[in-house]
């Protein structure tokens, strides 16, 4: 049964980590699921609001607060927006990849996805202030063994799967920093008409509703000692009432001084360094046992 830690993991003998990321796709994310939506104006605007009022409402609540974060930018969002993302490093936040054009690497083949990677990696550190090192997946599934694809390209960190609630390590060495789908925005906010995203389900819920979950996972994940990594979007936590939210839930953590507040590229360096392999026991090695049985069974 999990109890709290009788002995800390994190640094200075801090009680949990937390981990505050944006996720800035610019309508990428949307176009992959409806081409036609780049001739669709008065819908993608809806995801072009991030762009226009989000990043920059997301900025102040964070410079508000007093704390560095983890955005996560296609490359092309780069190209299209480097004044904007510009702004962003000099508020001192670190922009780490995903991806180049919201691409699916279980589509791609093994050079292709490495071309792909390096050239967004490439892009992003040419902007940012710190050496771009993390990814997080932006569609599809996680191809086996993409974990060496990912070091290949020059990467040392991941911010995708969902297989625990604090760091762990590939059999290639690479940190996998798990995420978790409660903590995201999308799930509560996201909701246009034509095309419907999503299909056929409602959205726009309590927003009282929306804090008290990020705080109960916040307060629960704090008692057990754990990595909480908050994921939003500009576009649907950057609106004037929203962005309320986030407000209030870094006032929340920012309360407790057993906490401490990272970016992702901080815990992966923290973890890198103290060599901890994950157990044989592990979702990540018990996947990669049950794919090789089934292979030679074949």
């Amino acid at each position: 049964m999990t109890t709290a830690p009788s002995v800390s993991i994190w640094p200075e003998g801090k009680r949990c980590a937390a981990i505050i990321s944006v996720i800035f796709d610019d309508g990428l994310d949307a176009i992959a699921q409806a081409p036609d939506l780049k001739g669709r104006s008065k819908s993608l605007s809806v995801w072009e609001y991030g762009a226009a009022r989000g990043v920059e409402r997301l900025c102040n609540a964070f410079a508000a607060a007093g704390i560095s974060t983890s955005w996560f930018v296609p490359g092309l969002v780069a190209v299209n927006h480097e004044k904007l993302l510009r702004d962003v490093v000099s508020a001192h936040h670190e922009l780490e990849s995903h991806g180049w054009a919201f691409e699916r690497y279980d589509a791609a083949t093994a050079s292709a996805a490495v071309e792909l990677l390096r050239r967004s990696r490439e892009k992003l550190s040419s902007i940012a202030s710190n050496d771009a090192s993390g990814f997080r997946l932006p569609a599809g599934n996680w191809p086996r063994q993409f974990d060496r694809l990912l070091i290949q390209a020059g990467y040392s960190w991941s911010a995708s799967l969902n297989g625990d609630d604090v760091p762990y390590s590939h059999p290639s060495s690479l940190v996998e920093i798990p995420v978790h789908i409660e903590l995201e925005d999308r799930p509560y906010f996201q909701f246009n008409f034509t095309p419907a995203f999503p299909k056929g389900q409602g959205r726009i819920p309590s927003y009282d509703s929306v804090l008290g979950n990020w705080i109960a996972e916040f307060d629960a994940y704090r008692k057990y000692g754990l990595c909480y990594v908050l994921q939003l979007r500009p576009e649907w936590s950057g609106t004037p009432g929203r962005i309320a939210l986030v407000e209030e839930l870094l006032r929340h953590i920012s309360s407790f001084d057993d906490v401490w507040l990272a970016t992702a590229a901080e815990v992966a360096r923290w973890y890198n360094r103290r060599g901890i392999v994950a157990p044989g026991d592990h979702p990540i090695n018990v996947y990669e046992a049950y794919v090789s049985e089934e292979q030679a069974g074949e």
